[in-house]
């Protein structure tokens, strides 16, 4: 596990998974015909996402490098193959060594995906913030990223690919139940590339009995706009969930008790 420590000296500790971009596309072609070294790539996986919020020292933050299958591995894979139990036991091993006592996953796009698959399968995390997560991550490697899919998935395999791009609506990956000491907040909107399948997740953990909240932005903006362009209430939003505090705000309406609407500035 390849990361950066932030120590305020906290109790409280912000796990950060980062999104995409850290790679260019002539990266990207360069790693498929095998011209570039590992430790060019791994230089570009150091440039941390939401490296400012460490400016707020109200918390620890773990900034976690996603350097799996040459490129990325959504937090899940390398080379098609699971890394999650390695992975989730070396976040287990750390958050045990430091004591913390309460830890949120936080991330966006690809860093949300991990947020969530590791909000889930480990019972030491204990709050989720996940901003527009690939809810299927394989389909946006296939509309995305098709041309490099082979960095990904070397061997052609349906049924692996199928596995990690519904993972989420697994039924044997919640069979444990380490998720019900934990509170999973979703920021998406509805000009979001999955935004309804952010929904039919939304519904199926509802059906488990997962303590899931969905925060709807109003707008009608893209996947990076409905972030980016609303980062203070993001950066809020976040702090009021790690230190379990009520989700409120002037731009928030709360519509159900697990849905609130977000009206973009």
């Amino acid at each position: 596990m390849d990361y950066k420590l932030v120590d305020n000296n906290q109790n409280e500790l912000i796990i950060i998974f980062q999104s995409a971009g850290r790679i260019p596309k002539e990266t990207f072609e360069r790693l498929l015909n095998g011209n570039v070294s590992k430790e060019e790539i791994k230089s570009l996986h150091e440039k941390y996402t939401w490296f400012k919020f460490s400016e707020y020292d109200y918390v620890d933050y773990l900034f976690i490098e996603d350097y799996y299958s040459n490129s990325y591995g959504w937090y899940m894979f390398d080379k098609g193959e699971s890394i999650i139990d390695e992975l989730n036991q070396e976040l287990t091993d750390f958050i045990t060594k430091k004591n913390y006592k309460k830890v949120t996953a936080y991330g966006s796009s690809k860093g949300g995906t991990g947020a969530l698959i590791y909000g889930i399968k480990n019972p030491l995390i204990n709050n989720v913030f996940a901003l527009v997560p690939q809810i299927h991550a394989v389909d946006y490697i296939d509309r995305k990223l098709s041309p490099y899919k082979k960095l990904f998935f070397p061997n052609t395999d349906n049924n692996i690919e199928n596995y990690f791009n519904n993972i989420l609506f697994n039924d044997d990956f919640y069979k444990d139940t380490n998720y019900l000491n934990t509170t999973i907040y979703i920021y998406t909107g509805m000009g979001d590339e999955q935004f309804k399948e952010t929904l039919k997740f939304n519904q199926y953990l509802k059906k488990i009995d997962v303590d899931n909240n969905i925060i709807i932005n109003t707008s009608m903006k893209k996947h990076n706009e409905i972030v980016m362009e609303n980062v203070p209430f993001v950066r809020s939003a976040l702090k009021l969930i790690a230190l379990n505090k009520t989700m409120k705000g002037p731009r928030l309406l709360n519509i159900d008790d697990d849905i609130l609407l977000l009206k973009d500035k």
